[in-house]
C-alpha cells in the first residue's frame, strides 16, 4: 500500500465509500461538504448471509439466543409484527449510489476500477478481501468501534463491559488482509460504565447509538480530511497485543449479566 505523504495526495481527493447500510450514507453526506474531497460514489452491497440448513439454523439460534430464542423466532414467523416507522438516512443528490450484489464480484470490481478513486472508505461492511480494498490508489481505511489491537472483531462495547473495562475505543485504520490489523490513523477512547443500571445490553445498544456512531463518523471525516491535506501519519499496531473477539453467544450474554450484577454488589 502507498503511504500518505503530502506529495502522494493531490487537491480533490477522490473518495469512494463502501458500505452495507445507511452509516455509509451519513459519512458520504458529511464528506461531500468538505473542501478538497470529491466523493465520487457510494458502493452499497447487501450483507452476505451464509445459507444454512434447518439443523444449522436451529444450532445458530440456540447458540446466540438460547432455547427460548427458538420460541421467539417461531412466534415472529407465525405472528409478524408491523415494521416500526424508522426515519432512514438519505444520500445527498450530488453523490452517486452504485448498488452491487457483492463487493468481490467481477462487475463490482470493474466498476470500482473505472472510478479511478484515490481512497476507499469502508464503513459497515462484511470482511473485504484484497482485490477490492486495494483498488483505490492509496488503498482503503476502515471505521472500527474498538481499541485496536486489544479489541478487534465484533460486538463493540459488549466484550469491553464483559472484561470490566471503563472505556471503549474507536479506531480508524488502514484496511489490511488481517481483520482490523492495519496501521492506525486515529484513535480515541470514551468512558464506559462497567455496571450500568438496567439491562447491560440495553445500555450497550444506546451507547453504540449515542456515543460510538456519531464519534466514529466524526473521526472518519477528520481522518479523510487529514489524508486530503497530506497530514495523515499511520502508526503500525503491536500485533503481540492483538485479540480478536467473536459475536457473543447466549452463554456469553448470560455471563455478562451475571458479571454486571456482581459489580453492583448483587451477587450471582
Amino acid at each position: 500500500m502507498i503511504p500518505f505523504p503530502p506529495h502522494a495526495v493531490s487537491p480533490g481527493l477522490r473518495v469512494v465509500i463502501l458500505t452495507c447500510g445507511e452509516l455509509g450514507f451519513e459519512v458520504a453526506n458529511r464528506l461531500v461538504r468538505e473542501t478538497g474531497i470529491d466523493v465520487v460514489a457510494v458502493f452499497r452491497s447487501p450483507w452476505l448471509r451464509r445459507k444454512l440448513t434447518l439443523a444449522q439454523k436451529f444450532r445458530h439460534v440456540v447458540r446466540t439466543q438460547g432455547i427460548g430464542g427458538l420460541f421467539q423466532v417461531t412466534r415472529a414467523r407465525l405472528l409478524p409484527e408491523a415494521a416500526p416507522d424508522i426515519e432512514t438516512a438519505k444520500l445527498e443528490p450530488a453523490v452517486s449510489l452504485v448498488e452491487v450484489d457483492d463487493f468481490h464480484s467481477a462487475p463490482a470490481r470493474e466498476k470500482l476500477h473505472a472510478l479511478r478513486s484515490d481512497l476507499g472508505v469502508v464503513v459497515g461492511t462484511y470482511i473485504l478481501r484484497d482485490g477490492v480494498y486495494d483498488i483505490p490508489r492509496l488503498g482503503s481505511i476502515n471505521l472500527h468501534s474498538g481499541k485496536a489491537p486489544h479489541y478487534r472483531g465484533s460486538a463493540p462495547g459488549f466484550w469491553e463491559m464483559y472484561n470490566g473495562e471503563t472505556e471503549i475505543g474507536i479506531t480508524i485504520h488502514r484496511v489490511a488482509a488481517a481483520l482490523d490489523a492495519g496501521d492506525v490513523l486515529r484513535q480515541e477512547t470514551f468512558p464506559l460504565e462497567s455496571a450500568p443500571v438496567g439491562d447491560p445490553l440495553t445500555y450497550i445498544e444506546r451507547y453504540r447509538r449515542e456515543v460510538l456512531r456519531p464519534n466514529g463518523i466524526r473521526m472518519l471525516v477528520e481522518t479523510v480530511r487529514d489524508i486530503a491535506a497530506g497530514g495523515a501519519c499511520p502508526c503500525p499496531q503491536d500485533h503481540r497485543l492483538a485479540r480478536t473477539y467473536p459475536t457473543p453467544a447466549y452463554q456469553d450474554v448470560r455471563e455478562l449479566r451475571s458479571r454486571v450484577r456482581r459489580r453492583r454488589g448483587g451477587g450471582s
